[in-house]
């Protein structure tokens, strides 16, 4: 499916109007007619060929105009019921908490969203399904799509708090509406997420996954023969970073989101389509310390505490400063509730050499690092557990090849594969 600004470029490129037969004294002639500024406009078609590209054109137009008609069908207003916060949360058509004026009434505590469980929060729980008002695209896209709110959190309502990652979504009060009438079906709002484009504005809210949209950096959902895949901006250092990183997880074992270059993006498929993802932030808040995350980790299950040292490990190789709460999370069945899995590693943009152009190769003396060792040094049992991970042995050339074939002139590659070989054989090596 073509977003809304490429089908309007090639509407722009394609002639207007219609064709009209005459026959004059017993000879067949076509014409071209169309209307432009309110004039009335009519010319001959000179040849057979002409004909044919121009029936081909004429009728292209008409399936772009169909199509983009489609787009703008589907209208949201903020209702009364929902702007005061009265309804169900809803996992597909099954309703997992009920709430009046914002006070939960019930819970289904299988099913309901973390959050709502640990906080009865419906407030919490919006928050962490909004898009980030501090990127300037969030903020054209509120004025494009007419959205007025009083609370930043409400933002998510005019899209009834659907996300791309999970099959949860607000029904306000009396709504008789169905989970297949609000699942997102277009990539309308594309271009104006991840790039800033505003090709039109609408009197109603449109329904746009761009709306629940996680995350600083500029980004956009792109439908693809029935695929979600989620765009995100970055400079070369960025997506490097963003690239050998998902290649390097792989190497060594990381369960990991496949990133790939597309038109100068970075780009990685949906997830959690068959999932319910709930970020940590749902069980944490944004408290990331080491410790207190694996220890909520560990109470659920020994097996998820494990894979979050792993994932902390490639962090500290890969220097990745950023795994923060709503970059980490949990996979959940959507059917019955049940805890799957930690959620594959991604979102490593800001790893690597995208914040220092040169990674500290001696890792005894990495602040970063050091913090790493020292939570396992000071936490017994996350100590016992890091001891039963077996780490894959890796040499130079397996890390080179990596940085081979990720197209990218990047500066200090021999310098970068030493210091991940260093880094990764020093944590393989502790204890």
């Amino acid at each position: 499916m073509n977003t809304l600004s490429v089908l309007l470029k090639e509407l722009h490129s394609l002639p207007l109007g219609n064709i009209y037969k005459k026959t004059i004294n017993g000879k067949t002639y076509y014409y071209h007619q169309y209307f432009s500024n309110g004039k009335r406009y009519s010319g001959i078609i000179k040849s057979k060929e002409e004909l044919e590209l121009l029936k081909k054109q004429i009728q292209r137009r008409k399936e772009i105009e169909k199509q983009i008609k489609s787009y703008k069908s589907r209208d949201y207003s903020l209702s009364k019921n929902a702007d005061e916060l009265t309804g169900y949360i809803m996992n597909k058509n099954v309703i997992t908490a009920r709430f009046e004026k914002g006070v939960l009434i019930d819970i289904n505590e299988s099913l309901a969203p973390l959050v709502i469980k640990r906080t009865h929060s419906i407030e919490k729980f919006l928050k962490l399904r909004v898009i980030d008002m501090s990127r300037t695209n969030a903020r054209i896209l509120k004025k494009v799509l007419n959205i007025e709110v009083d609370e930043d959190y409400k933002t998510s309502l005019y899209a009834y708090a659907l996300s791309v990652s999970d099959h949860y979504w607000f029904k306000p009060k009396h709504s008789k509406l169905k989970y297949n009438d609000v699942i997102f079906t277009n990539d309308i709002l594309f271009d104006t997420s991840l790039k800033g484009e505003v090709n039109v504005f609408y009197h109603k809210s449109k329904l746009s996954p761009e709306i629940t949209t996680t995350g600083s950096f500029e980004k956009g959902w792109r439908y693809i023969d029935n695929e979600w895949w989620l765009y995100k901006v970055g400079n070369d250092k960025q997506l490097f970073s963003e690239l050998f990183s998902t290649e390097f997880a792989n190497l060594i074992g990381i369960d990991t989101v496949k990133y790939e270059l597309d038109e100068g993006f970075i780009r990685c498929k949906n997830f959690a389509k068959d999932y319910n993802f709930e970020p940590i932030a749902s069980l944490a808040d944004d408290n990331d310390n080491y410790e207190y995350i694996f220890d909520i980790l560990y109470k659920i299950r020994e097996d998820i505490a494990k894979e979050y040292l792993k994932m902390i490990c490639f962090d500290s190789v890969v220097n990745n400063i950023d795994r923060h709460n709503e970059n980490l999370g949990l996979l959940r069945n959507p059917d019955n509730g049940k805890i799957i899995s930690l959620a594959p590693n991604y979102d490593n943009n800001l790893s690597l050499i995208a914040v220092n152009d040169v990674l500290n190769s001696n890792p005894k003396k990495d602040g970063f690092i050091k913090v790493f060792v020292n939570f396992l040094n000071n936490n017994k049992v996350a100590r016992e557990l890091y001891k039963t991970i077996k780490f894959k042995s890796i040499d130079l050339e397996d890390i080179n090849n990596i940085i081979k074939n990720i197209p990218m002139d990047i500066p200090n590659k021999d310098e970068i594969a030493d210091a991940i070989l260093n880094r990764y054989n020093y944590l393989k090596s502790l204890f």
